[in-house]
């Protein structure tokens, strides 16, 4: 069984592995076959929110409405990242999440986005 109850498939599904998680956090490895352009980290971001353990989310089909304050902050240079992920607000069946991905050591992206849940 899958850590993700997401629809996606490769090549599409970027998340891997869920790293840790709480009901409001998660630690996710992402991975590409390819080095991934930025559009493709931040879909692995909004990916990586289903690895939250909450009810509330997970089963639930997620849609994003909203991106904010995106900074890439390094070139991407492999094809493997860790993204963290933190559950800021929920709002009826919105929710509001920041994340960051790190490449090692190195913070790659950072960012916020908003989910509408079906």
């Amino acid at each position: 069984m899958s850590d993700f109850a997401i629809p996606h498939v490769a090549p599409l599904r970027f998340v891997k592995e869920r790293i840790s998680a709480t009901l409001e956090d998660a630690t996710v490895e992402i991975g590409f076959d390819e080095v991934p352009s930025l559009g493709m980290l931040i879909e692995a971001a909004t990916q990586s929110s289903s690895g939250i353990v909450n009810d509330e989310i997970n089963g639930r089909i997620g849609f994003l409405v909203t991106l904010k304050n995106i900074k890439l902050l390094q070139t991407p240079q492999t094809t493997t990242f860790q993204v963290k992920i933190h559950l800021d607000l929920k709002a009826e069946d919105l929710r509001y999440l920041s994340f960051t991905i790190y490449d090692e050591d190195v913070t790659v992206v950072t960012g916020s986005f908003v989910i509408i849940l079906q």
